[in-house]
């Protein structure tokens, strides 16, 4: 299963973030999600642990326009980001822009594949209903987008609730889904495991320290 973390807490300082990810790293997480400015406080860590950086873009509602989030895309590739995580956008889901939304999709895939970058995409399954959902993932899914994450994280999010967005986006496209609710308990980690879904993003130290623990890779 593949497994990543995401460090997206504004109030830590540059060496609690140095800290909290030299120790994730040690555990063999190899992919850490931070935001962009970020990015040069702990390039010796990336050096020293070989880590791949994805960035969070128009992060946390998706609401920013076309020009915004690719000038953003290209600000966080330059910053280093080997993975762009897009958050889809909602003002034109909201009002079924399909053809607009696939246009916001494209550019970005351009500007990614001229860096030689990935891109992921963050849509809000709390927020969509599930008819949306399918259609976005499918949209998604058509563009050779391999990976979607089912939440923002930016909010409290029960992972049984987390997991089943995750089941119901894969069935409707076939895309790799990444769990990334919150995870307190064993538990939490086992329904993870037996849900049979492609990967999942630690927000904490103490979940992901119960994974590792547990050794359930």
């Amino acid at each position: 299963m593949y497994i990543e973390y995401a460090c997206y807490d504004y109030s830590l300082s540059d060496d609690e973030i140095k800290n909290n990810l030299n120790f994730v790293a040690k555990l063999g997480i190899k992919n850490i999600s931070i935001f962009p400015i970020y990015i040069q406080s702990i390039k010796s860590l990336i050096d020293e642990f070989d880590l791949k950086i994805s960035c969070p873009v128009d992060y946390p509602f998706g609401i920013s326009d076309s020009k915004i989030r690719s000038a953003s895309t290209l600000t966080a590739i330059k910053s280093g980001a080997s993975t762009i995580d897009m958050v889809a956008p909602a003002k034109l889901i909201t009002n079924r822009k399909y053809d607009k939304i696939r246009d916001d999709i494209k550019n970005n895939i351009t500007i990614c594949q001229d860096n030689n970058t990935q891109l992921r995409y963050i849509i809000e399954y709390r927020v969509f209903n599930h008819e949306i959902l399918a259609k976005i993932s499918t949209i998604l899914k058509s563009l050779n987008i391999e990976y979607i994450l089912p939440s923002t994280g930016y909010m409290l999010d029960d992972i049984n609730d987390n997991i089943i967005a995750c089941k119901y986006l894969m069935a409707k496209s076939q895309i790799k889904t990444i769990t990334n609710a919150n995870i307190w308990t064993e538990k939490h980690i086992q329904n993870i495991k037996l849900a049979n879904i492609y990967g999942i993003r630690f927000h904490n130290i103490h979940s992901l320290q119960l994974f590792s623990k547990n050794n359930y890779s």
